[in-house]
């Protein structure tokens, strides 16, 4: 076998496994297209069978795609949302409706990833339109009691809302939309079902498979099926970026338990640990002094820190506990001394340290 033919067949295999190359950076991308371009000719050249060069021609295809790919997502991943018009086509009867894009407070956090997912997806042609996307009259959900904000955030009056569709499911495949739509505009978002929803908690329960759901996306939506302050605080909290765990422990001392959840988001009596009690500004005033002594989130939605608060609470007085807190900006902590928070132990030491300072 000639090595022009062991190299073609080897290609011939690549194009099963072409997809570990999507993990490369752009230039690389295009320095091994341009390879690839290059060897087309070489076996255009030589007369190779048409199974060899049409498989080397099935390689530039798939990476001139990849390509694509990358550039879409990177650029469209970078581009700040606006508060901008886009067509929704009904499924009903293919009417084209412009309206803009609206959120209900509360509802399940945005991942980023998955947004660039789509990104890429929608901008390549990939995009399978038989999903459906379901939305509701942002004004009729405001005037239900819901509250409503646009697309980064912003609380939407009743007056303003009119011109709002909430996307209900399919958030980030909206907010991919609403990205491609900001770089080249004319984008138009298929198959969307508008809803009159009473309950949007229970429906947002329904349509998804809950099991599916990560705690997150549960304690969040949680605050729409329930009332109560603590899952609405949590709720906060998860989209600082805190994990369900820890901000159960820095509102109850405790951690929500699956069962209980379960039957917040069903609407349905739970009960709380025993002994629980939640403590709304106690949490609060625990996260904002650790903040003022430059303890971010990345570090606080670790249980050390509220579980060695705790601890030492417990041991010396809730008054004590709170005045080392508050001294603990005077230890200019820096992420490297953070870092070696490790143990609950370790921020009892530090809120000693403190006292002492």
């Amino acid at each position: 076998m000639t090595a022009e033919l062991t190299k073609a067949t080897e290609n011939v295999n690549t194009v099963s496994n072409i997809k570990t190359i999507t993990t490369m950076c752009t230039k690389d991308l295009k320095k091994r297209l341009a390879k690839e371009e290059r060897d087309l000719k070489s076996l255009i050249n030589k007369r190779m069978n048409d199974t060899i060069i049409n498989a080397q021609r099935e390689i530039i295809a798939q990476l001139q795609q990849d390509i694509a790919q990358v550039e879409s997502k990177k650029l469209a991943s970078t581009v700040a949302l606006n508060d901008d018009v886009i067509t929704f086509r009904l499924a009903k009867d293919g009417k084209e409706v412009s309206k803009k894009i609206a959120l209900v407070k509360n509802n399940r956090v945005i991942n980023s990833k998955k947004v660039d997912e789509f990104i890429a997806i929608i901008d390549n042609g990939k995009y399978e339109e038989a999903y459906p996307i379901i939305v509701a009259e942002a004004k009729a959900l405001i005037e239900a009691g819901y509250t409503v904000t646009d697309i980064n955030g912003r609380e939407l009056s009743a007056e303003e809302a009119e011109g709002y569709y909430v996307i209900l499911d399919g958030q980030h495949r909206g907010t991919a939309f609403a990205k491609l739509n900001a770089i080249k505009g004319g984008i138009v978002i298929p198959n969307v079902f508008v809803k009159e929803v009473k309950n949007i908690g229970e429906y947002l329960v329904n349509i998804n498979t809950v099991g599916n759901w990560d705690k997150k996306d549960r304690l969040t939506v949680a605050a729409l099926t329930s009332e109560e302050a603590l899952f609405k605080n949590m709720a906060e909290l998860i989209k600082e970026g805190f994990n369900p765990t820890t901000a159960g422990l820095v509102y109850t001392r405790k951690s929500i338990s699956e069962k209980a959840l379960d039957k917040v988001l069903k609407g349905e009596e739970y009960k709380l640990p025993k002994g629980t009690t939640i403590e709304i500004e106690r949490g609060n005033k625990f996260i904002t002094l650790c903040k003022a002594a430059h303890i971010t989130v990345s570090f606080l939605t670790k249980r050390y820190f509220i579980k060695g608060f705790n601890s030492y609470a417990k041991i010396n007085s809730e008054e004590q506990a709170f005045e080392a807190l508050d001294k603990l900006k005077a230890l200019n902590l820096n992420e490297e001394r953070l870092k070696q928070v490790k143990e609950e132990d370790d921020f009892q030491v530090m809120l000693k340290e403190a006292l002492e300072a």
